[in-house]
């Protein structure tokens, strides 16, 4: 669904998150939630952004005010090597550098967490990774405020070095953290959020809906606001 009061102008991604949901793969979730898929540099022409070795991911995101967070969830970020070899526990020739909500602070995060303001991290999946991602905590919380916001990744896959900007202002800078991905072209995004996890528990309490707008992939800091 369109929501026309996008910062850029044009048109937003209205993402549901139905009550309880979780991962596609919950088994006792009463309903589904989010959404899933992949973007690809080498299909739209753009040799030049895959074979980089330093990218720019930027995009708006809108939670109304009052947002229930949950116990956590998945927000958007790259990916390289083939899709699904990058999350879901599953680790192979493949990397990515989605974003997590979480009610719990991890190493880095901010020192007060809720289901109403929560901590801010990249989850981050690497070739020489084992079991479910890595949690690199920042600086920043995500806001239900009924506001459009505007965060940044650069990751450096050559030297594994990952920083964010949330609203312009950097809030997380982590070298060296994605391991093993100098050799693994960036393949685009991976449009990837839901509430988990992958149980009920980590769901909202009631339907909940998110936006996105204005992506853009660059080899500069692209730093709209």
């Amino acid at each position: 669904m369109a929501d026309s009061s996008s910062p850029g102008g044009g048109p937003a991604l209205q993402v549901a998150y139905g009550k309880g949901s979780s991962a596609n793969s919950c088994a006792d979730c009463p309903g589904p939630g989010g959404g899933q898929f992949y973007t690809s540099f080498a299909a739209a022409g753009q040799p030049g952004l895959a074979g980089a070795s330093v990218l720019y991911l930027a995009y708006h995101v809108k939670f109304p005010a009052g947002f229930d967070f949950g116990r956590g969830g998945k927000l958007p970020g790259l990916y390289g090597g083939p899709p699904g070899q990058e999350s879901g526990g599953h680790h192979g020739q493949a990397f990515s550098t989605r974003y997590m909500w979480r009610n719990h602070p991890v190493t880095g995060s901010l020192a007060t967490c809720s289901s109403s303001v929560p901590c801010a991290e990249v989850y981050l999946y690497t070739p020489l990774g084992s079991g479910y991602g890595l949690d690199v905590g920042g600086s920043w919380a995500w806001q239900g405020d009924g506001r459009w916001h505007l965060v940044e990744q650069r990751v450096d896959r050559a030297s594994g070095d990952i920083t964010v900007w949330y609203d312009g202002v950097q809030v997380l800078s982590a070298p060296g953290s994605l391991s093993g991905a100098a050799g693994i072209p960036f393949s685009g995004i991976m449009f990837s959020t839901f509430f988990g996890g992958h149980d009920t528990s980590w769901g909202p309490a009631q339907d909940e809906n998110a936006y996105f707008a204005d992506f853009a992939v660059s080899t500069r800091y692209i730093g709209r606001s």
